[in-house]
């Protein structure tokens, strides 16, 4: 495994490491198909980065083999639909400390004030009193 640098972020804030997984001859699709639990916790990990250092997207992972690559990169516009597939998936497998770790990045997203629809991602800003 190696990992690569991401493209630049805000402030001073160092971008989080790619993970990078060298298949050799394995098959992706096999490969990923088998570790979904890994993949999963993995856009968690890397989603709760996205948040705390209120970056625009972070490239998670690259899986390659000898033929392909894949880059999974989260986007902050994007990041409830990957929360909320992250979630779908480890309920199904009863992981409720993982469903408490996405939770607890949903409320702070919330607390941060970019509210989004849960089921659309589309966002849903606060008003304050004054509005």
């Amino acid at each position: 495994m190696k990992s690569n640098q991401s493209e630049p972020t805000k402030g001073n804030i160092p971008p989080p490491m790619v993970l990078h997984i060298d298949l050799g001859n394995q098959s992706l699709t096999s490969w990923m198909k088998e570790n979904k639990y890994f993949i999963h916790s993995e856009l968690v990990r890397y989603a709760e980065k996205l948040i705390e250092n209120n970056l625009n997207e972070v490239q998670a992972l690259m899986l390659s083999n000898l033929s392909d690559n894949v880059v999974f990169i989260l986007k902050k516009e994007n990041i409830y639909i990957t929360l909320e597939k992250a979630m779908e998936y480890f309920l199904d497998i009863e992981e409720y400390e993982q469903c408490a770790t996405i939770r607890d990045l949903l409320t702070l997203m919330e607390n941060k004030n970019e509210k989004r629809d849960f089921k659309t991602g589309r966002r849903n800003q606060r008003k304050s009193k004054a509005d």
